[in-house]
């Protein structure tokens, strides 16, 4: 029986090698491997594996440990990262078994909430994983972005990860203040994540106002060597209109440089209503990280209600894949908090649905009604189905960290 386990610093040559191959096979496998070399971004998170009898790595995963809001506090999350087999020993159930050992260990630390990245929805749903944010991509011009006045109450200055760090932090919070799943980041994540890239460090520039006070910033690379060239914004922010559009003006005045500007906003910010001129706008909306709750009970049991919810539900929850979620649980919330308890009798329930439905609904990516209509939650009446989407509202999703 394989075990899932920590992956010490004597195998790390083998960890790194199985997921190079994974997502970069064009890159053959490592040679003279040097943990010195590797990129910086690589560093971060807890190698995990699994191994059989004979200490082999069969198969290979992260867990990077964040802290990400959610309904007006701080929960930890585990995101699950570089999840990678080898092609010979794929087909035989191996990621499966890591999946699932990876939710016991996160759950044995008390983490209650997992987020990824899939290669594909389809895989990761059959295990309880569903999608919990998505974002509008878009590809421009840098002259449609021209309508945007010059900043000339503030300039834009290159930013120093030790001198900037901090202040850019500021920026990122106040502009994911109103999007659950927005992170907390850590020193270590601006400083290997934000500020560093995998191959070249990206630019880094804030739009400081007259008062000193940085007001936005925005990370980003130049692609293409060719005909064509791409500025690729990484990640930006902005803490008001303003600011956004000043961030907007930088990347026009490029126009000069580069043909193309590729930028992310989220689903409910996006550029379309600001252009003037969108014929040469191509803007698709993406489906981006998935979430999972990884103890249903815990994570019932930690989160803030709303102060008007007041409310006692009978909650039917299948799990197939993590079976200790497998339950009937009794909802009490009152005065923004709840209790909850386990064994509850499956034919009192009030509403049934899986473990990705109830995921979508605690962190507020869908409403009750939503899921209801589809026959994501089966609901005994319009009363359970209403104390349903008071205790859990839809609220803006924005999960912008790439893992």
């Amino acid at each position: 029986m394989p075990e899932f386990r920590h992956v010490p610093d004597e195998d790390r040559e083998a960890f790194h090698s199985l997921v190079s191959y994974a997502f970069r096979p064009e890159d053959g496998p490592f040679d003279d491997f040097d943990p010195e070399d590797l990129p910086a971004g690589a560093t971060v998170g807890t190698r995990y594996g699994l191994y059989d009898g004979d200490d082999d790595l069969l198969a290979a995963c992260k867990h990077i440990d964040f802290r990400t809001r959610l309904r007006g506090d701080v929960h930890d999350l585990h995101g699950l990262s570089a999840v990678a087999s080898p092609p010979e020993r794929r087909r035989r159930g191996l990621v499966g078994q890591m999946l699932h050992e990876s939710l016991v260990q996160s759950r044995s630390e008390g983490v209650y909430l997992s987020a990824l990245w899939p290669f594909k929805r389809s895989f990761y749903g059959q295990y309880g994983w569903a999608t919990a944010t998505r974002a509008v991509e878009h590809d421009l011009d840098p002259d449609a972005l021209s309508f945007a006045p010059d900043h000339d109450h503030g300039e834009f200055v290159p930013l120093d990860v030790d001198d900037d760090w901090e202040r850019t932090a500021a920026v990122h919070d106040a502009h994911g203040a109103g999007y659950e799943l927005t992170m907390e980041r850590s020193e270590e994540w601006w400083r290997k994540r934000v500020f560093a890239g995998w191959e070249d460090d990206p630019y880094a520039y804030g739009f400081e106002r007259e008062d000193g006070d940085l007001a936005a910033y925005l990370t980003y690379s130049v692609e293409g060597d060719g005909d064509e060239k791409t500025l690729q914004v990484r990640d930006w922010a902005a803490v008001d209109h303003d600011a956004r559009l000043a961030v907007l003006r930088f990347l026009a005045d490029h126009d000069s440089q580069v043909d193309r500007v590729h930028v992310w906003t989220p689903a409910d910010a996006d550029l379309l209503d600001h252009l003037p001129n969108t014929d040469d706008v191509e803007a698709t909306v993406r489906l981006c990280p998935m979430a999972r709750l990884v103890d249903v009970g815990a994570a019932l049991g930690a989160l803030s209600y709303p102060d008007g919810a007041d409310c006692e539900l009978v909650v039917a929850v299948s799990d197939s894949f993590a079976d200790w979620n497998d339950d009937t649980y009794r909802l009490s919330v009152a005065g923004g908090a709840a209790t909850v308890e386990r064994g509850a009798d499956p034919a009192a329930a009030d509403v049934e649905l899986d473990v990705g439905a109830l995921s979508q609904l605690y962190v507020g990516y869908r409403s009750a009604s939503d899921l209801a209509a589809v026959g994501d939650v089966d609901a005994a009446g319009e009363r359970a189905l209403d104390a349903l989407a008071d205790c859990f509202p839809e609220r803006p999703t924005f999960l912008r960290e790439g893992f």
